[in-house]
C-alpha cells in the first residue's frame, strides 16, 4: 500500500449503482487530462456480496460497458484495473516480526495468520496483501479476501470485452493508494481516511508509517439516515482506534474523506462538530490535472494505479 503506479491502463470501478471508467494520463503525466465516464445501472443488475454471486444480468452489464468503452476509444492498452466495493472483501490488519523472503512461503504465512482468525468461511478465497515496514521494526500487513466465485465473474466480464483485469481490489485500497503520497508530502504521518459510498462505508487509520486499524459497514439501502448512521459509524470508529493505547491518540490529527462527492460536504461539517481532528475532504484535483470538479466520475482512475 502507500504507492500509486500509472502505467498505460483502464480503471474501471463497479458497484451496485454504477459503473465508472476512467484513463490515467500516461505515466501520471499532469498536462494530460484524465477521461472518465459514469454510467447508472438498473436495480438488481449487480449486488456486493462477500459469497453469493454478484453480476446477476451479465450479458446487460456486458453491454452497458462495451458502449462506454466504445466512447473512450481510441484506447491504446488492453489492461484494465478493476476497483469493487469494499463488501466484497474481508480485510484484516496483521504485524509480522519476520516475514520470509520466497513470495510463495510469505503468500502461505499471511493466508495462515488470515485464516487463524478469520470470522468468516476462507474456503475457495483469493489472497490480496500490501507489506509495510514499520518505523519500530518488523512489518504490516494490510490483507484482504474474496471468493474466488466472485471474483471470476469479474475477471470474466473483462477477458470477454478483450481486456486483461490485471489488477483487481477493494476500493478504499486503491483511494488511500493515490492519495497517500501527497498526504506524506504534506509531513502527515498519523491519520484516519473514510472511503464513503451510498452503500457502504470503509476506514483506514494510519500510524507510525503503516494501516493500523481497519473497519468496514454497509449502509442499507433506502434507510433515510444514511448521512447520521455514517457520522455515527466514522465517530465511532475514530474513537475506537484512538483508544487502543495511550500512544495513539496523539497520532491521529486528521480524518481525510473521499468517495461518492454528494455525501462528503455534509458528513465532513457535521464530523467538524464531534470530532477533535482536522476533516478534510480530499479531491482528485490536488493530484491529477484536470480532474477538479468531477470527484465522482473520476473515482474509477483509482483502479487504474493500482500496483500488480
Amino acid at each position: 500500500m502507500f504507492r500509486f503506479s500509472s502505467p498505460p491502463c483502464i480503471g474501471l470501478e463497479i458497484t451496485s449503482r454504477t459503473v465508472k471508467l476512467g484513463v490515467l494520463p500516461s505515466n501520471g503525466n499532469p498536462s494530460e487530462r484524465p477521461i472518465a465516464k459514469a454510467v447508472p445501472l438498473s436495480a438488481g443488475m449487480v449486488g456486493e456480496a462477500f459469497a453469493l454471486p454478484n453480476i446477476r444480468d451479465v450479458d446487460g452489464l456486458a453491454s452497458l460497458l462495451r458502449e462506454a468503452l466504445r466512447e473512450l476509444a481510441p484506447l491504446k492498452t488492453r489492461r484494465l484495473g478493476l476497483s469493487l466495493p469494499d463488501t466484497i472483501f474481508r480485510v484484516q490488519n496483521l504485524e509480522f516480526d519476520e516475514l520470509p523472503n520466497r513470495k510463495a512461503d510469505r503468500d502461505r504465512l499471511v493466508r495462515w495468520r488470515v485464516e487463524k482468525a478469520a470470522a468468516f468461511d476462507a474456503t475457495n478465497t483469493v489472497l490480496r496483501y500490501q507489506v509495510l515496514p514499520r518505523e519500530s521494526g518488523g512489518y504490516a500487513v494490510l490483507a484482504c479476501m474474496a471468493k474466488q466465485d466472485v471474483l471470476n465473474q469479474y475477471e470474466d466480464l473483462a477477458l470477454g470485452l478483450g481486456y486483461d483485469p490485471w489488477s483487481i481490489g477493494p476500493a478504499s485500497f486503491y483511494a488511500l493508494n493515490f492519495y497517500y503520497p501527497s498526504l506524506q508530502a504534506r509531513g502527515i504521518a498519523g491519520f484516519a481516511f473514510a472511503w464513503v459510498t451510498d452503500s457502504s462505508y470503509a476506514v483506514v487509520a494510519a500510524g507510525r508509517g503503516a494501516p493500523r486499524f481497519y473497519r468496514c459497514k454497509e449502509i442499507r439501502q433506502g434507510a433515510v439516515d444514511a448521512k447520521d448512521r455514517v457520522l455515527r459509524e466514522l465517530e465511532d470508529s475514530v474513537h475506537f482506534y484512538a483508544h487502543l493505547d495511550r500512544q495513539q491518540q496523539s497520532e491521529i490529527g486528521h480524518l481525510f474523506l473521499a468517495g461518492d462527492a454528494s455525501m462528503l460536504a455534509p458528513l465532513a461539517d457535521d464530523l467538524k462538530n464531534v470530532l477533535a481532528l482536522e476533516v478534510e475532504v480530499l479531491s482528485l484535483g490536488t493530484v491529477l490535472q484536470g480532474a477538479e470538479g468531477a470527484p465522482d466520475s473520476f473515482s474509477s482512475v483509482f483502479g487504474a494505479g493500482g500496483a500488480e
